[in-house]
């Protein structure tokens, strides 16, 4: 199916203008297909955001695969994801985030503050290649988890942009047992599942009927193809995946 879309990298299930919600549109006009192909004209060199920086990454798992604590919206809001709710400190320095219960990641393991105290630690470690390391995870001075659903988050200095560094694709949240392998086979708590990259070719997804509002979300599959030269996306019928 050819796709009408403006960025690569917002998600359906949580209200925004997004491409994957853009392919449902687009799929309820023509006759309820349940599949979307986009082009891509780079490979990522990995599926791994935290790791690395090339924008392909985000463009195939951020929203769909792997969430943060906060999303960010196609006006620039800033709304609840992982994080139900938080509060913030007068001071700016401390954040006080209540986890949303019942969320589970791809392969069953649950979504808790231990996995949000883990992905943070790993992204200010030492030899860390995360790109917001020091804009954003060396100003946190300490992470706290009083109990499975919060975390406390103190920072060296008030950053008015913290929220939204929260929703971006570095602060994504991935579970201990399955971070090393993300940039080959990413499991996430997003509303679809990894399920084959062939090299050179494509990546593809399929819905994750374990998502807390499956029934929201209309694709059951999708596949971002890598097709280098532009003329042969159009050649294809594709549209091309793109940052916002």
């Amino acid at each position: 199916m050819n796709l009408r879309r403006r960025t690569v990298n917002q998600l359906a299930v949580v209200g925004a203008l997004s491409p994957l919600a853009l392919a449902a549109a687009d799929a309820h006009a023509q006759g309820r297909k349940n599949a979307a192909v986009l082009g891509m004209v780079l490979e990522p060199p990995g599926l791994d955001p935290t790791t690395a920086p090339a924008a392909a990454i985000g463009e195939i798992v951020h929203y769909n695969i792997l969430e943060g604590l906060t999303k960010i919206n196609v006006d620039g809001r800033v709304t609840p994801l992982l994080a139900e709710s938080w509060t913030m400190d007068p001071d700016g320095r401390l954040y006080t985030f209540k986890l949303r219960r019942g969320v589970t990641f791809h392969d069953g393991e649950p979504f808790d503050s231990a996995a949000v105290k883990f992905s943070f630690e790993r992204a200010k470690a030492e030899g860390s290649t995360n790109k917001a390391k020091k804009a954003v995870f060396d100003n946190i001075s300490s992470i706290a988890t009083p109990d499975a659903h919060t975390v406390i988050l103190t920072l060296n200095n008030a950053d008015g942009n913290f929220l939204f560094r929260m929703g971006e694709n570095t602060a994504v949240i991935l579970h201990p047992k399955s971070a090393t392998n993300t940039a080959t086979r990413p499991i996430g708590t997003g509303p679809f599942r990894f399920e084959e990259w062939r090299k050179g070719t494509s990546v593809t997804l399929v819905k994750w009927d374990g998502f807390r509002d499956a029934k929201s979300i209309a694709l059951q599959r999708v596949t971002f193809r890598i097709i280098n030269d532009p003329a042969a996306q159009v050649r294809s019928g594709t549209r091309p995946a793109r940052a916002s």
